[in-house]
């Protein structure tokens, strides 16, 4: 698995990091779904921090939430 890649540099601010938790909401799937979508490639992240869970962090700005 390899971090959102191919876009130009950007700067961040850090009330834009989310983490899984959201991003699950926001896409409406499990944890488990989660995983395999990074591992396919079709979720985009920034970075997978060190550690035994390896927790990822993503851009808010890349997951934007449906309006009705």
């Amino acid at each position: 698995m390899e971090p959102r890649s191919g876009a130009e540099p950007r700067i961040i601010w850090s009330e834009q990091l989310i983490g899984s938790a959201t991003v699950c909401k926001i896409l409406g799937i499990d944890r488990s779904t989660l995983t395999r979508r990074i591992a396919k490639g079709a979720v985009p992240y920034l970075a997978q921090l060190d550690g035994s869970t390896g927790a990822f962090v993503f851009d808010r700005s890349d997951f934007p939430e449906e309006t009705e």
